[in-house]
């Protein structure tokens, strides 16, 4: 009886398709890959790799992930972002993607991408963006405007990550319908 419990205890499964959970991840080997990984990550409402965007000073990187929310959402949800961190991140992201059904998928466009700076530490981009997502919140817009500042870092492994994100409501603008106030949205 022993020896068939060591027997079944020992068996090998099956093992996974290399390929399963990761979507349309690329390891970020240049900044511009992390912006492209962002996009992927909405379209294809992948948790981790969509975390995997963001800095992990915890783990992976030497610098620790901030968001800068949008100053409209800021005064409104002061309490809130004062403790931002990448936990909220995951937590609003599970929660936006657990509003959408099978078929509907978060699409994320850059306009005006630039690079405000570069160097063998940091890359920054800004750009206008509109993200369009189908979220079910009768207070929010499902086309949401504004402009984006990432800082784009190097980790320890080679890879890069978002480890500054500034949002901001785009200056032609006249009503507030940043990505901030979806974040906020989805984690109450």
């Amino acid at each position: 009886m022993l020896s068939s419990i060591f027997i079944s205890a020992c068996a090998t499964r099956t093992p996974e398709d290399p390929s399963g959970g990761r979507g349309n991840f690329i390891p970020a080997t240049t900044p511009g890959v992390v912006l492209e990984n962002l996009q992927a990550a909405l379209r294809d409402k992948n948790t981790e790799n969509y975390m995997l965007c963001l800095a992990d000073d915890a783990t992976r990187s030497r610098y620790p992930f901030v968001f800068e929310p949008s100053a409209e959402a800021k005064a409104r949800y002061q309490s809130l972002f004062s403790t931002w961190n990448r936990q909220s991140e995951r937590q609003a992201f599970v929660s936006l993607m657990s509003r959408l059904t099978s078929d509907q998928a978060p699409e994320l466009l850059y306009q005006n991408l630039n690079i405000n700076y570069s160097s063998p530490d940091s890359t920054i981009y800004v750009t206008d963006y509109q993200l369009v997502v189908e979220h079910g919140i009768a207070s929010i817009p499902t086309v949401l405007l504004g402009t984006m500042v990432l800082t784009v870092t190097p980790e320890a492994s080679g890879l890069w990550s978002i480890s500054r994100w500034a949002d901001a409501k785009r200056t032609s603008d006249t009503v507030e319908s940043t990505w901030s106030l979806l974040k906020a949205a989805a984690s109450n």
